[in-house]
């Protein structure tokens, strides 16, 4: 359906734009971070190579799948780097919550769980290496109970989340094939009720479909 795709390819220009947006204010948190905890050096490089892989893909391939998980994954890293440069402090930690909240611009679940999976793994791996003295940072002492409970929060969120996704994308569909099937109903000077070639998958647009296919029989019948 023509307007469907067009719904949908607006949705992933904005939701690639957003989230570049969002690493472009990452990128800029995170040399000040560096500068301020003197790891000048770690966030520079990372700055670079992790804008680097966002602009690179946004220029291949700009709103497609690959983009808006390149791009969450690229988020998702700067959070962690902000961690890390903050040598784990609390308040960075809500670079998480912000981070999920923006994947929902896409109404893509999968983005949501892809990025509270990444997450999960940063949390729990970071944790133990920190507490193996390797120098990362998850919080400021390793601490597997509160990684643990820092899990919970972020799993609660992104099912909801998810859940909200769902929700909107299908009525978002649904609305498209209102559309498409007004569009075709109402043209310039007519009115056409045939509709029998307009494929529906949502329950609105089929019961409008169906509605307008019963009043083309009832007009021809007359």
């Amino acid at each position: 359906i023509a307007e469907s795709r067009t719904s949908t390819e607006a949705l992933a220009q904005l939701g690639d734009k957003v989230l570049l947006s969002a690493i472009v204010l990452s990128a800029v948190v995170s040399v000040a971070l560096g500068l301020s905890f003197v790891d000048s050096g770690l966030a520079i490089t990372a700055t670079v190579l992790l804008l680097g892989l966002a602009f690179g893909v946004f220029a291949v391939a700009r709103y497609t799948v690959l983009s808006r998980f390149v791009l969450a994954f690229v988020l998702v890293s700067f959070v962690a780097l902000h961690i890390q440069l903050a040598r784990g402090m609390e308040e960075m930690h809500f670079g998480v919550f912000v981070s999920l909240a923006l994947f929902l611009t896409y109404r893509d679940w999968r983005v949501i769980v892809f990025g509270a999976v990444l997450y999960a793994i940063h949390h729990v791996v970071f944790d133990r290496l920190q507490a193996a003295g390797f120098g990362l940072y998850c919080i400021t002492e390793p601490n597997f109970g509160r990684v643990v409970i820092h899990s919970v929060y972020v799993v609660i969120q992104s099912g909801v989340q998810s859940i909200m996704a769902i929700n909107m994308a299908g009525a978002g569909r649904e609305g498209d094939e209102l559309r498409v099937l007004v569009a075709q109903v109402n043209r310039e000077n007519t009115i056409d009720l045939n509709v029998h070639e307009i494929p529906t998958t949502t329950r609105g647009g089929t019961m409008l479909r169906e509605t307008l296919a019963r009043m083309d029989a009832a007009v021809a019948a007359v």
